[in-house]
């Protein structure tokens, strides 16, 4: 449900949402990134999908009475490739905050997937091969 909000919140909220980042960085001492204007929004029709099927993935993870390992695997994929994205882009496109603020959030959500995931082997259901 999280992830679906978010992908709400990148489509209805998208010039707020870099607002709020870089406000948070200029209190932090850390660079901005720069806001699209009205009319350059092409990346929603990637992060917004993108946000769609990790929800779905999630969705799809818990349902039934078993956990649906493969799911799982491609959320973690999914969010170990956007948090690694967004340490590249921090490190080699000027430290701007919203990027590290995403590694760190990503990051998280894989640690603690990564974490579950382990825990609930025994519960998980792997696709027939």
């Amino acid at each position: 449900m999280i992830f679906l909000l978010g992908a709400i919140d990148f489509f209805v909220f998208p010039y707020l949402t870099v607002r709020i980042l870089n406000s948070t960085a200029k209190s932090l001492g850390l660079q901005e990134v720069a806001a699209l204007n009205p009319g350059q929004d092409f990346w929603l029709t990637l992060a917004v999908p993108y946000m769609i099927l990790v929800a779905a993935f999630s969705w799809v993870a818990q349902r039934g009475a078993r956990i649906h390992a493969q799911p799982v695997q491609f959320l973690i994929l999914a969010k170990v490739s956007s948090s690694l994205t967004s340490l590249a882009l921090f490190v080699f496109a000027g430290f701007a905050y919203p990027f590290l603020a995403n590694f760190i959030v990503d990051g998280a959500i894989v640690l603690i997937t990564y974490w579950f995931y382990r825990q609930a082997r025994s519960e998980l259901v792997f696709p027939v091969q």
